[in-house]
C-alpha cells in the first residue's frame, strides 16, 4: 500500500472584498463609484460607508479621501457648534464651533494611534491610512448625526434658561451619536477581517472618555465666559458635572424661597 501525502499551504487571509462580501453578501460594498464629489460622498457616508476603506486600501487616493472627509466633519460640526452658541450668542456664537470642532479633532488625533495598535492586536492586517480612513469616516457621519440633532437643540436653547439641562441634552445627544458611529467601527473591523474585536471595545470606552473629558477642558460650551480656554483649574467631567448640577438645585431653590 502505498501512502499519499497532501502538501499544506500557509493560511491566506482573504482580501477586503472577500471579507465583506462572505459577511455582507446582500449589500453593496463596491468601490467609490461616482468619483469622490461632495454629493457622492455624501451619499457614500450614509448609504455605504464601507466604500470609503475599499477605496482607501485599493487605491492610492487614500489621504485624499480622508482629507476630504475630515472636512465635511469640520463644516457640519461647525454649524451644529454654531446652533449650540445660540443658546449664549454674543462670543459663543464663534467659540462654540471652535470649541467643538477643535476638541472631537484632538480627540480623535491623540486616540487614532491606540486605535491602530489595538486593532492590529485584533488580527486585523491593515495599513494605517485605513486606520486614518476609519477615523475620518467615524467624524464624517458623526457630524450628519449631530446636524440632525440641530433643530432639537435649537428648540432646547429657544425656550431654556438652564444651561444645565441644554448641556444634559447636548451630552446625551453626543453618547447617542458615538455610540452609533462606534457600532459602524465595528461593522468595518469585522468587514476587515479582525478576529478579535474585544481591543476595539477598549479603544471605545477610552475615545468616550477622552472626548467627554474635553467637554470640561474646553468649558464652557454652553454658556458665556470671555476666555477660549480653562487650564487654570484641572477638573474631572464628573466633578465638573456634579458642580453643576449642585449649582442648578441651589439656584432652584434660592428661586424658590424668593417666591
Amino acid at each position: 500500500m502505498t501512502e499519499e501525502h497532501t502538501t499544506t499551504y500557509p493560511y491566506e487571509h482573504p482580501s477586503i472584498e472577500e471579507s465583506v462580501s462572505a459577511l455582507h453578501p446582500s449589500e453593496d460594498f463596491d468601490l467609490l463609484e461616482g468619483g469622490s464629489t461632495a454629493p457622492n460622498v455624501i451619499s457614500k457616508i450614509l448609504k455605504t460607508p464601507l466604500a470609503f476603506i475599499l477605496e482607501s486600501e485599493n487605491t492610492e487616493k487614500g489621504f485624499g479621501i480622508a482629507f476630504k472627509l475630515l472636512l465635511l466633519a469640520i463644516v457640519t460640526f461647525g454649524v451644529f457648534g454654531v446652533v449650540v452658541g445660540m443658546f449664549s450668542w454674543g462670543q459663543q456664537i464663534w467659540m462654540a464651533p471652535l470649541k467643538i470642532i477643535g476638541g472631537l479633532l484632538f480627540s480623535c488625533l491623540i486616540c487614532m494611534p491606540s486605535l491602530y495598535i489595538f486593532s492590529c492586536l485584533g488580527g486585523l492586517d491593515s495599513k494605517f491610512i485605513t486606520i486614518v480612513g476609519m477615523v475620518s469616516l467615524m467624524m464624517a457621519l458623526a457630524g450628519f448625526l449631530l446636524i440632525g440633532f440641530a433643530p432639537l437643540v435649537w428648540l432646547f436653547s429657544a425656550s431654556s434658561q438652564s444651561s444645565t439641562i441644554v448641556g444634559g441634552l447636548l451630552i446625551f445627544i453626543w453618547l447617542a451619536t458615538v455610540g452609533f458611529c462606534l457600532f459602524r467601527l465595528f461593522r468595518v473591523g469585522s468587514a476587515l477581517g479582525m478576529t478579535n474585536t474585544g481591543q476595539l471595545t477598549v479603544w471605545s470606552v477610552i475615545f468616550v472618555l477622552v472626548t467627554l473629558q474635553m467637554t470640561t477642558s474646553l468649558r464652557p460650551i454652553v454658556g458665556t465666559d470671555n476666555d477660549l480656554l480653562q487650564f487654570e483649574e484641572k477638573k474631572g467631567f464628573l466633578t465638573y458635572w456634579g458642580e453643576q448640577l449642585e449649582n442648578q438645585s441651589m439656584g432652584e431653590n434660592m428661586q424658590l424661597s424668593n417666591n
